[in-house]
């Protein structure tokens, strides 16, 4: 009796293992179509960049083929200016939704945002949004650099609807700092905020108040990110005043080199 209760058990563990690994092989592959989404979703937003980047560089090579021998130099420096700008957006959107193993590595948390930004392909304040960036200069964090992009660019994308959609003040601030052993992160907006009653859904799966362009995974795949670095995210939001997403992550991740150097404040 004791020994097929024995196989029994063996048999039971055995099912939940394979069950197991399939739960987690189906969490990446949701993770990356949710990536491949959001960058399906700043399409239109790149092309929109591409367009202003080509157009100069068009009308000053035109004008210098027509002979124009001022406009020459012009066009060659546009050119090169424009190509650098395009070439690091399509590396940026290349590293987001690259399919490379996702090995922790240290990164510095001011870089990631830059990249991130860079990823977007279009400046905040070309839409009047005030960016506001305090992430001090030597803060690293050992993480999976592109799930992190990931995650900040979806909160991005969401702080850019929510100000657009409220049209007046419009301001997006991104800080970092360590506390209580933890390094945090936030994204805070000036939007139109959230409904106490939508709030508490927000990170369910396939919930969206988007039903023509929303697949109601982005923050439910962010939760599951964090979540797998051992961290948090965690909302605060009230109506028509704005939402603030914090992400926790533990300090054993983290590491801040002596400085003396200030913490960065920039503004777009």
């Amino acid at each position: 009796m004791t020994v097929l209760s024995n196989q029994r058990s063996c048999g039971h563990s055995g099912r939940l293992g394979r069950l197991e690994s399939e739960v987690c092989a189906l969490q990446k592959q949701l993770a990356r179509a949710q990536r491949l989404a959001t960058v399906g979703t700043m399409a239109a937003m790149v092309a929109h960049e591409f367009n202003n980047i080509l157009t100069p560089i068009y009308n000053y090579a035109r004008l210098a083929a027509a002979g124009d021998e001022k406009m020459r130099n012009k066009a060659i420096r546009h050119a090169l200016e424009g190509s650098a700008q395009a070439a690091a957006i399509c590396r940026a959107l290349l590293d987001l939704a690259g399919t490379e193993t996702q090995t922790p590595q240290k990164v510095s948390l001011a870089e990631l945002l830059d990249e991130t930004l860079t990823a977007m392909g279009r400046d905040f304040s070309k839409d009047g949004i005030r960016l506001v960036r305090k992430i001090p200069a030597r803060l690293t964090l050992t993480t999976r650099p592109a799930e992190l992009k990931q995650v900040l660019l979806n909160l991005l994308l969401n702080a850019r609807a929510a100000v657009m959609e409220k049209g007046v003040g419009k301001s997006i601030s991104i800080s970092a700092d360590r506390s209580n052993g933890s390094v945090i992160l936030r994204v805070s907006d000036t939007g139109v905020g959230i409904a106490p009653e939508i709030r508490k859904r927000i990170f369910e799966p396939f919930f969206t108040t988007r039903s023509d362009t929303g697949t109601g995974l982005g923050l439910a795949v962010c939760r599951q990110i964090i979540k797998s670095m051992k961290g948090r995210l965690t909302v605060r939001s009230q109506p028509e005043k704005g939402t603030v997403f914090t992400i926790s992550l533990p300090v054993k991740a983290a590491a801040v080199r002596r400085t003396t150097r200030k913490p960065l404040a920039q503004s777009a």
